[in-house]
């Protein structure tokens, strides 16, 4: 028995004698009534011990769910206006084509970020975002090695230089979010794959939905960014540009907004459906 336990005990005697000297017949009862307290506290310690005991032992409960971000380009809402002046007589219309290379640029950078989230079985993709440490600088993992899933919980990776297998491990083992412990065997990278629970799966899902729904804030920016200067033509604020072309210009930038929002949408659907398949 610890010192601790022993005190407690004392001090569970003496309350008793307390009790009995202070409340006569009262005692028998409330005495009762704090022995059930101390049961009903007892088991709530053991449930709770016991939940703990299951959260340290579940290898994704260790760790929030890595938030994904997607870097954002300050200029994809500046348009040339033509010679650089501030003069609206300089303006000129936006061209749909600049327009959409603006907003796929946005939707493939969507698209690279979801690469390193699994889905319901993992590929060698998982490892993209993987900089190795080789010949003093740093590497993405593919150019010093080759990754192979060799089952749904298992990773091979073979390096091309053995030398750079402690540092590949530790960049593995590093990974945010994932919780890998890979291994060295006979010179390649061995990485044990946990399963992806169901409720981390609907987590990813859930966020994938807020990450698509930043890339189309972005896109709208776009588009009312080269619709402003449209409307100017519009206005008659400019000269040397009819109405007629702005007004095509504008709807064609609405088409290539629509077209690229649709890409953005079958590419965050296929991920989820990726992450929430069986």
């Amino acid at each position: 028995m610890t010192h601790a336990f022993i005190s407690d005990m004392k001090c569970r005697r003496n309350l008793s004698v307390m009790q009995s000297r202070f409340f006569g017949r009262k005692a028998g009862k409330m005495g009762k009534h704090l022995q059930n307290l101390d049961e009903l506290a007892h088991r709530k310690a053991k449930e709770n011990s016991q939940q703990q005991s299951r959260h340290s032992s579940d290898p994704e409960s260790s760790s929030s769910l890595e938030e994904i971000t997607v870097a954002e380009d300050e200029n994809e809402t500046v348009f040339d206006h033509g010679g650089g002046s501030d003069d609206e007589a300089s303006i000129s219309l936006p061209l749909a084509s600049d327009v959409k290379a603006r907003m796929m640029k946005v939707v493939i950078a969507t698209e690279e970020s979801f690469k390193s989230i699994r889905g319901s079985e993992p590929s060698p993709e998982l490892f993209d975002s993987v900089q190795v440490k080789a010949y003093g600088a740093f590497a993405p993992l593919n150019s010093v090695a080759q990754v192979v899933i060799t089952s749904p919980t298992l990773a091979t990776i073979s390096c091309f230089d053995p030398d750079n297998a402690p540092s590949v491990r530790d960049a593995i083992r590093d990974m945010q979010g994932m919780n890998f412990n890979p291994r060295i065997e006979e010179g390649a990278v061995i990485v044990p794959i946990p399963r992806v629970s169901a409720e981390t799966r609907k987590a990813t899902v859930k966020q994938l939905g807020k990450v698509a729904e930043n890339t189309k804030q972005r896109i709208r920016r776009i588009r009312r960014a080269a619709l402003d200067m449209v409307k100017k033509v519009k206005d008659g604020k400019v000269e040397g540009i009819s109405e007629d072309d702005a007004f095509r210009t504008g709807k064609e930038i609405d088409a290539v907004t629509e077209e690229c929002t649709k890409i953005l949408n079958d590419v965050v659907q296929q991920k989820q459906d990726s992450i929430m398949s069986v």
